[in-house]
């Protein structure tokens, strides 16, 4: 019985992706998502906790991923953000090719993840759900501010944070804290750098919060040995 509590959550973690699709409105859709990621957050911890890991749910836990963090943001994207940018069918189908990097990179990331069985202390590449938030929460506050920046960000995101995930770069895991504050510095000072910015950037949070991640795991990855 133990055992169908990790894959009801990760089910739980696919329903909220496949529902994001569903509605596909930038605000309830990125509630969905945030579900979706405290879904996925959980399933590992209870899998360990109930010691009832298995190769069954490693590849389900993959596959829900793969819709919820690749496909979801992709879809929301291109819908909420690039399509308004095509000016003709050659660059509609240019966008459609720049969305479609987002699910392409994420089940790269997913399938390397699974053969070279990472994650434990440090993450090769950035993960799909810290990605996928990055990309969702752009529909999801609007974009009021590409008055002044031009539409250069809205296309350069989904290809940075696509080729993030399947990069080589080490970033450090949010997952299995132990070890003492030592082993453990990095999450440390993430969470410390996250309470004035929940404070001061309200929503705006969430977004920042992936960029204040990548910062600290390239520091992460020049001062620290493999793992």
């Amino acid at each position: 019985m133990k055992k169908v509590v990790p894959s009801t959550l990760t089910s739980l973690n696919l329903l909220c992706g496949f529902w994001a699709i569903l509605v596909n409105d930038p605000q309830l859709s990125f509630y969905l998502v945030l579900v979706a990621i405290g879904f996925d957050f959980v399933d590992g911890l209870s899998a360990r906790a109930l010691k009832v890991q298995s190769l069954f749910g490693k590849e389900l836990d993959s596959l829900a991923d793969m819709v919820t963090f690749g496909v979801v943001p992709g879809f929301l994207y291109y819908h909420h953000v690039l399509q308004p940018l095509a000016d003709g069918t050659l660059a509609s189908v240019g966008l459609m090719l720049l969305a479609t990097l987002v699910p392409v990179c994420a089940g790269l990331r997913l399938a390397k993840f699974n053969v070279k069985d990472s994650g434990k202390k440090e993450f090769s590449g950035m993960p799909s759900s810290a990605a996928a938030l990055m990309i969702v929460s752009i529909p999801y506050l609007g974009l009021e501010w590409v008055s002044w920046t031009g539409n250069w960000p809205l296309i350069a995101l989904p290809l940075v944070f696509s080729l993030l995930m399947v990069s080589k770069l080490r970033m450090f895991s949010l997952k299995n804290l132990n070890g003492g504050w030592k082993a453990n510095l990095f999450p440390i000072i993430y969470a410390l750098g996250m309470l004035p910015l929940i404070f001061l950037l309200g929503s705006y949070a969430l977004p920042v919060s992936i960029l204040w991640y990548l910062m600290l795991s390239l520091v992460y990855a020049v001062f620290t040995e493999p793992s």
